[in-house]
């Protein structure tokens, strides 16, 4: 809900929908399996509290981690055209979710069609937002996989919290990290003290600080895919 207001005044029918898919919050500890790549997956889940993985195994038996979900994401809308999960779902910390059917989704896609427009652009925002992540980890160094991973999360946090901070709580391992951009838990750690000692950031366990926000853009050559959205072709509102 949080996050949708940031990006449309929603009506009083539309929220009551959104909030007909969160009820009943369920609570899973760190390390949790919510579903396994190729599971046949029936459900989707809205993160309350918390930080899940979307990971897959390479050929080689190495795991690449595609995305991190934590609270305002909807987890399983990526791969709603099938119904074998592309990727598993870890909880990275313990986490709040409520999970609903599928089906309620597109009960709720009918409903409210304004709704419907609206999952669907973020849902492609996120999907450049990855596309740049990929286009990082094949033509960037590591230090600026890094930069547009931080700045990546920082992103998406703003999306829902609507607050401009330069402090973001990241609680995972420098071996997600790793895992995430490509690169080997210690080269994470010389990277992270190497752009500490450049002033670009700064790391005290689950929190990372953008010390240099622009310098750190300019390094990654970071675009904000979340910070604005054009919802002028939206359809209107059902009241």
């Amino acid at each position: 809900m949080a996050r949708l207001k940031r990006y449309l005044d929603l009506t009083p029918s539309e929220r009551e929908a959104i909030a007909g898919l969160e009820r009943d919050p369920k609570i899973y500890p760190a390390g949790t399996v919510l579903w396994t790549e190729g599971d046949d997956v029936t459900e989707l889940m809205i993160v309350h509290q918390g930080w899940a993985l979307s990971e897959t195994r390479l050929t080689s038996g190495r795991r690449q981690i595609l995305r991190f979900h934590f609270s305002g994401d909807m987890i399983g809308a990526s791969g709603i055209a099938f119904r074998d999960a592309p990727s598993s779902i870890v909880a990275a910390t313990d986490m709040t979710v409520c999970r609903f059917p599928r089906q309620a989704l597109g009960e709720t896609f009918a409903a409210h069609p304004r709704l419907a427009a609206l999952f669907f652009s973020i849902s492609q925002m996120e999907s450049i937002d990855l596309s740049d992540r990929l286009r990082s980890l094949g033509r960037s160094d590591g230090k600026a996989r890094l930069a547009n991973l931080f700045l990546s999360i920082s992103a998406r946090m703003r999306a829902v919290t609507g607050e401009h901070n330069p402090v973001v709580r990241i609680p995972l391992t420098q071996t997600d990290l790793g895992d995430a951009v490509g690169l080997t838990q210690v080269h994470v750690n010389r990277l992270i003290r190497q752009m500490t000692e450049e002033k670009l950031i700064t790391r005290n366990r689950a929190t990372v600080t953008l010390v240099d926000e622009a310098g750190l853009v300019d390094l990654a050559r970071f675009i904000d895919r979340f910070g604005t959205l054009d919802s002028s072709w939206f359809p209107p509102a059902n009241t």
